[in-house]
């Protein structure tokens, strides 16, 4: 603007081209006094004034103030024997929450190579002085996209939720089951090995679980494996289980095909049974089975070390550790001996534990009454047994229950930023350079409220995730800018009080029409979009 007022005055050699450092720094310096005349007004009648009461303004007093022969307000100090520059010893001051400010701070961010808080402020005060500085640029820096996909942090999880009614409701067992498979186990097969799994079938309620071996991960193995399941446990309502993305990499893919097959699908619905997913790369959603995978694990691990063993081998030893876990504790164990024995799994499945003898001791002239098995007698037993699986219920519901709040935690944030439209990066295994962006299209709600996961749609597809695995860039598609507007700071003496001077995290003011800034938005997400890479291995394809 400068050199164009200059050009157009007559007589004048008119200069083309680049500008010249010369007209920058005069075009800056202007800038400075534009802005020290809008916001600092008052202290500069204070200071050109010959009152020695103008002179008591808070401002003036803390920073030294004074008027160079330019007409600056600059700011005074004890380093005036400083061996440095007249330039850093007394800087030009700036006022905070300014957009001349704002600029600044952001263009010596840049050149510093995106370098934190310290060095930027650090840099700034070599030729001038914002009060409460450190906060400001803090606040400025948070909206930096380029800092923010390289040190940014995930959306902060809410405290944990309520148990949902499948974990708590006294239901029969096995009504509610998840289902999950271990990993590759390797069993000798003549002179080969071949590969092997188990099959995890748990209940929500009594944690009892039922272990299945089989040889692939096919939907026909696996039909087979639940047959035999619902043939010993029953027939469950609900089938709750992950979507493989998260499992091991090597059946990963089958486990996928697995769970997606419309024949299991079919076969399902037709026997009245719900199948439902938790959310890809969350297993902490299936914890009620995924710690009964790692104690399956474990017991085997321990009993076979190095061993080499048979396919009928390996069936036995699952089965007998499927009675190992069915017979553990669930409510406290205690050492006093008047105490009833602990609860387990089996209690509530049989009405006795199974890795022990039964309760009650039988004579030898019972085993040759012929009024043993009568009717009268096979019913008194009936009802006898019922007697003792309500009062495992009734254990259940006041031990087991209230014993489960000794774990609950409260260390979420439930302040949550978490919104539609926010462009984020999506947690991956591989560097964070080639982490993938994605916009959030829904927010899944839990059941008081919180958000925990959402859908999200990348270049070609569309899936979900946990808010802890998105990592926000402070951009969204459905506002006008990028950075919220601010306004000027405020021109009275609060302006450099440490207590009472604090800096907005909406910073960057925007003084241009709300057209204007909706068309570079819309222009910014499409060049992301064009620039987005492709999805992750489990993302569904439109």
């Amino acid at each position: 603007m400068s050199r164009f007022i200059a050009n157009c005055k007559p007589g004048v050699t008119k200069q083309t081209g680049t500008l010249t450092p010369q007209e920058l720094y005069h075009a800056k310096m202007k800038w400075v006094k534009s802005c020290q005349l809008q916001v600092y007004g008052k202290q500069i009648s204070s200071l050109m004034s010959t009152s020695k009461r103008s002179k008591q303004l808070t401002l003036l007093r803390q920073l030294r103030l004074f008027l160079d022969d330019d007409g600056f307000i600059r700011c005074g100090g004890r380093i005036h024997n400083a061996p440095l520059s007249q330039l850093t010893k007394f800087p030009y001051l700036l006022p905070p929450k300014h957009h001349l400010t704002a600029l600044i701070v952001l263009n010596t961010h840049i050149k510093l190579c995106h370098t934190g808080v310290n060095s930027t402020v650090t840099a700034i005060r070599q030729e001038y002085w914002i009060p409460t500085a450190r906060q400001y640029v803090k606040s400025l820096l948070r909206y930096c996209t380029i800092c923010k996909r390289h040190q940014g942090k995930p959306y902060m999880a809410p405290d944990p939720a309520p148990l949902p009614q499948s974990r708590t409701q006294d239901l029969p067992p096995f009504t509610v089951s998840g289902v999950d498979f271990t990993g590759a186990l390797y069993v000798q097969q003549g002179r080969d090995e071949v590969k092997v799994y188990i099959c995890l079938f748990t209940c929500a309620t009594t944690r009892a679980i039922h272990l299945e071996v089989v040889t692939d991960l096919s939907t026909e193995t696996f039909l087979l494996a639940f047959r035999r399941f619902t043939s010993r446990k029953g027939l469950p309502q609900i089938v709750i289980s992950d979507n493989a993305s998260s499992t091991y990499l090597s059946a990963a893919e089958e486990l996928t095909e697995l769970f997606n097959s419309i024949d299991l699908a079919n076969t399902l619905s037709k026997q009245g049974i719900t199948w439902k997913f938790i959310p890809k790369r969350a297993p902490w959603y299936g914890g009620f089975w995924e710690r009964l995978i790692g104690l399956t694990k474990s017991c085997l691990k321990k009993v076979l070390g190095r061993a080499h063993i048979n396919l009928l081998t390996l069936q036995t030893l699952v089965v007998e550790i499927e009675a190992i876990l069915n017979d553990r504790p669930l409510t406290y164990v205690s050492s006093d001996v008047r105490d009833p024995d602990p609860l387990t799994p089996a209690d509530l499945l049989y009405g006795r534990r199974i890795t022990s003898l039964p309760y009650r001791y039988v004579e030898e002239d019972e085993l040759t009454d012929p009024t043993i098995g009568d009717e009268a007698q096979i019913r008194k037993r009936a009802k006898k047994q019922a007697l003792i699986i309500e009062h495992f219920r009734s254990r259940w519901k006041h031990e087991y229950l209230t014993s489960l709040r000794e774990s609950h935690k409260t260390s979420g944030n439930n302040q949550q930023k978490v919104k539609t439209g926010d462009i984020v990066l999506i947690h991956d295994d591989k560097p964070r350079v080639d982490w993938r962006l994605a916009v959030i299209e829904e927010l899944i709600p839990g059941g008081d409220g919180l958000i925990r996961a959402a859908n999200i749609r990348t270049s070609t597809g569309k899936t979900n995730r946990p808010i802890t695995k998105l990592y926000p860039l402070e951009v969204n598609t459905n506002v006008d800018s990028t950075v919220p507007e601010v306004t000027n700071a405020e021109s009275d003496d609060s302006t450099c009080s440490s207590k009472r001077c604090s800096t907005d995290s909406s910073t960057l003011p925007d003084s241009r029409p709300q057209r204007d800034a909706a068309r570079r938005g819309r222009m910014q997400v499409s060049e992301w979009t064009k620039i987005l890479r492709a999805p992750p291995e489990d993302v569904e394809m439109n």
